[in-house]
């Protein structure tokens, strides 16, 4: 299948990381540019097993509802195709069973269908519908090293790379470079020695979850996703639970600076036992008579970041963050992967943006990038992610160990996302307002419409 390149911007552009976020990166690019590389640093992939360059793919993650959009808007029918390959449909309020600040939430059958998978099998659909570019070319084994950067000009011109097993680099221009490699991104130092210094935000939260898939009993279940939260600071340990393909549930431990990090849960009798200690015994229950399918697995996430390029004036153009490599989410909220392809739309927003710039100007022979791309698109994925990144901190805090910059009211709005919380134990419609935002289909000020307030703030039920 021939890339469609009704709005050429350029011959090549290359994108550094084949995760999700590259995939998605590559799949816009592949529109705009003659051809595209993308750059995978680990060996090709194979079929829907976890890579070990993603360390968090044997872990659980959650595709938001907005994140689905985007990615069935990237890539049309992939749902589909997704759904006739064993991902489960279901029903958002209702198949979720969340235990939340020491409350259950009000079950009720909303209109919000979301899909069960793993990362990997998520993964794996991503890539084979961006393998149907034939301008698009992956290079596995690659290490992408330094830019090439034109200081006269404030341009980057390309990429140093190597193979994994070579001492030899080479040069790799393109028009246009993006750095999906993740938050270990080897770019940031690059731009800290050459004097363009950014404001970021670096929150340690001390996080450590633990994971194995298990064979459930044939018992009838009313939920697909069972959530356990932590009551802050009290508690600082909880689980999830959920359905994946294979007929398989895929269990997660997580803690905050507990002693989770330290436990031994070598094997499936360490790992349940552990279970016993989460604010409700529901998933310790649900574990009884469960067969393992899978080895215990352990990741750490001492920090998260949010970088602010789109605070820097003078940055080089051809060169843009997107991610995790801009942006890294507490996992525990499965904000990340829904967050990447909705950068990716924005990216494509960019673009269109450049070309329209360029048919006005009536250049139709230029094929560079101009520095207002990357401020539009900096600008634009900070609006995204502003929201998301204040209410994943607002809950971390709750925690005592969390050291970081703290927002503006946080006390005032601790409470009040408490209130949200307990009141989505007793009225529906707080909870169908709260499952919108969380799902990242409305903004979060619906949370506070003058109807939304009356109902979380007044006395009673």
């Amino acid at each position: 299948m021939k890339a469609k390149m009704t709005r050429k911007l350029g011959a090549h552009a290359v994108v550094i990381g084949s995760g999700i976020a590259g995939l998605c990166s590559a799949q816009v690019l592949c529109r705009y540019f003659e051809e595209v590389t993308l750059l995978e640093r680990g060996a090709e992939p194979h079929d829907k097993q976890p890579r070990k360059e993603v360390p968090q793919s044997y872990h659980l993650h959650a595709l938001l509802k907005g994140g689905e959009q985007a990615l069935e808007q990237l890539f049309p029918g992939i749902v589909q195709a997704m759904m006739e390959d064993g991902s489960t449909g279901i029903n958002g309020s209702k198949d979720l069973n969340w235990f939340h600040h020491g409350v259950w939430k009000k079950r009720f059958v909303g209109d919000i269908v979301v899909h069960l998978q793993s990362r990997p099998f998520l993964e794996h659909h991503i890539r084979l519908q961006a393998e149907k570019n034939s301008n698009l070319r992956i290079r596995c084994n690659m290490l992408a090293l330094e830019p090439i950067y034109d200081e006269k000009k404030n341009m980057i011109l390309g990429v140093q790379v190597t193979e994994a097993d070579s001492s030899q680099s080479t040069s790799l221009y393109a028009d246009l470079v993006i750095d999906a490699s993740g938050y270990g991104s080897r770019f940031h130092p690059w731009f800290q020695t050459h004097q363009l210094q950014h404001p970021e935000e670096k929150v340690r939260i001390d996080l450590c979850y633990v994971s194995q898939i298990y064979q459930l009993d044939a018992a009838d279940r009313d939920w697909s996703t069972l959530l356990v939260y932590p009551s802050a600071p009290v508690e600082r340990n909880g689980g999830a639970v959920c359905r994946i393909e294979g007929n398989r549930h895929i269990f997660t431990l997580f803690g905050y600076d507990s002693e989770l990090s330290h436990a031994n849960l070598n094997d499936a009798e360490s790992f349940i036992a552990f279970t016993k200690k989460l604010p409700d015994a529901m998933i310790y229950n649900e574990l009884q008579g469960a067969a393992p399918l899978s080895a215990v697995k352990v990741h750490k996430v001492p920090y998260i970041v949010r970088h602010h390029y789109e605070k820097v004036r003078n940055l080089p153009q051809g060169f843009l963050f997107i991610g995790d490599a801009f942006c890294r989410f507490d996992p525990v909220f499965g904000q990340g992967m829904s967050v990447a392809a909705m950068e990716a739309l924005a990216l494509e927003e960019c673009l269109v943006r450049e070309w329209k710039d360029r048919a006005r100007r009536k250049d139709t022979t230029g094929t560079g990038i101009s520095a207002r791309l990357t401020k539009r698109f900096y600008r634009r994925i900070a609006k995204v992610i502003d929201p998301v990144w204040k209410i994943t901190i607002v809950e971390d805090f709750r925690f005592p160990h969390v050291v970081g910059k703290k927002p503006f009211g946080l006390s005032l709005l601790q409470w009040y996302t408490g209130r949200i919380f307990h009141r989505s134990s007793q009225n529906t419609d707080v909870y169908h307002a709260f499952i919108y935002v969380m799902n990242l289909l409305r903004p979060v000020r619906t949370l506070f419409s003058p109807s939304m307030l009356y109902r979380i703030l007044r006395r009673g039920g």
